[in-house]
């Protein structure tokens, strides 16, 4: 059946069982939405949209019946708000629904691969409607019916849908024909990975990730750091200090750090030659402290994300140490003067996209007493150029 009839059916069978209850003429109460899955973000045409899959559970006072609904939301990447949602399916408790899962697979062309619940299906990238699923999948491969495992673990995502069949063969799934094509790895290695990230992965990274603490900005070294980082860093004798991204010794959530610049010459000349190291690491004045401070990289790289028009960097940093504290988001520029904050909602960055004019944030912070906090996500659009900040929770 059909993903969307699927949704159809087990809505109408609910309803029909539970008429005659009271309050079942109403909607029942619905659960704030949990996001299930690392987020996608979709490329069709020359428009981007960030998906999210999330799960709701519907319950209702008089009964015990419950339903679990898996929408997919699409986020405008110019101002983080939602643009539309579809509910792909819901599933009662008696068939599992407490226990269902899903998630974002990754985009294959004009097709998004997705997991529901027991099932591949494949989404138009233009808008998530369905467009292909098991029984699509094995009417495309009538060799492979009754073959299609219901279970996530047997689904992988390498450029395209790779599914691993009950009798332990391994086909890529070929669009727009949806085609079956025996299917070889790499390495195991390689496919492990693979497996883990299209299975087990939820898509978080730490801010940490993120940030370097020193590079080259502007043909010049320039290093965040607390004192003592700093003093640490110049002794680059073998010019390793230099190499290191991360800048070496870190004093943790107490770093209050400003920003250092210093000269590049050689060390001393060893058996295979010289090397680049460091000199004189010396403090650039008229610059302010940042409290666990560093800076956002340029996205795949290890460098300092470098802004044009006008030239600027940004410095990520906190308010505070404790649980009220917030990320910050600075903009210097070319001479490390500040342009503009902004306070994110954020105690920790899980996601991050760049385009020239503007930073795509997702994150979560800490809410409600100490010791019975709970996370919450939320979407941020900045505009690079005056820090105006747009939300989505």
């Amino acid at each position: 059946m059909h993903v969307a009839s699927k949704c159809i059916a087990a809505v109408f069978v609910v309803c029909a069982m539970l008429g005659t209850l009271p309050g079942c003429d109403s909607p029942g109460t619905l659960s704030a939405p949990a996001r299930y899955g690392p987020p996608g973000m979709v490329t069709h045409g020359e428009e981007q949209r960030l998906w999210l899959l999330v799960k709701q559970t519907e319950s209702w006072r008089y009964t015990y019946q419950t339903l679990y609904h898996f929408e997919l939301l699409g986020h405008d990447t110019q101002t983080a708000q939602q643009v539309w949602g579809k509910r792909l399916l819901t599933v009662t408790y008696n068939d599992g629904g407490y226990n269902a899962t899903a998630r974002i697979l990754g985009q294959e062309g004009a097709h998004v691969w997705l997991f529901l619940h027991d099932q591949p299906v494949a989404l138009s990238s233009a808008d998530g409607a369905v467009v292909a699923d098991r029984e699509r999948l094995e009417a495309a491969n009538p060799e492979l019916k009754g073959l299609f495992p219901s279970e996530l673990q047997f689904y992988t995502h390498d450029g395209g849908l790779v599914i691993t069949t009950a009798d332990a063969r391994r086909f890529r799934i070929n669009t727009p024909d949806f085609k079956a094509k025996p299917y070889v790895p790499v390495s195991d290695d390689a496919f492990r990975r693979l497996s883990y990230m299209s299975t087990q992965w939820n898509g978080g990274y730490q801010t940490k990730d993120f940030l370097v603490r020193q590079g080259m900005l502007w043909g010049r070294w320039i290093g965040i750091h607390t004192e003592k980082e700093a003093a640490a860093v110049g002794k680059d004798e073998f010019g390793g200090r230099l190499k290191d991204p991360a800048g070496g010794s870190d004093e943790g959530a107490l770093a209050r750090r400003t920003l250092w610049t210093a000269r590049i010459g050689k060390t001393r000349q060893f058996s295979e030659g010289s090397h680049d190291r460091l000199f004189d690491v010396t403090r650039l004045p008229g610059t302010t402290d940042f409290l666990q401070g560093g800076f956002l990289v340029r996205a795949g790289t290890k460098q300092p994300l470098q802004l044009n028009a006008p030239d600027g960097t940004l410095v990520l940093h906190r308010t505070r140490v404790d649980a009220e504290g917030r990320l910050v988001l600075t903009r210097l520029d070319n001479q490390f003067r500040e342009q503009w904050k902004a306070v994110l909602p954020y105690t920790e960055l899980t996601h991050r996209w760049e385009w020239p004019d503007r930073v795509l944030l997702m994150g979560a912070e800490e809410i409600g007493r100490p010791g019975a906090s709970k996370q919450r996500e939320s979407i941020v659009a900045i505009s690079l150029r005056d820090g105006r900040m747009q939300v989505w929770q």
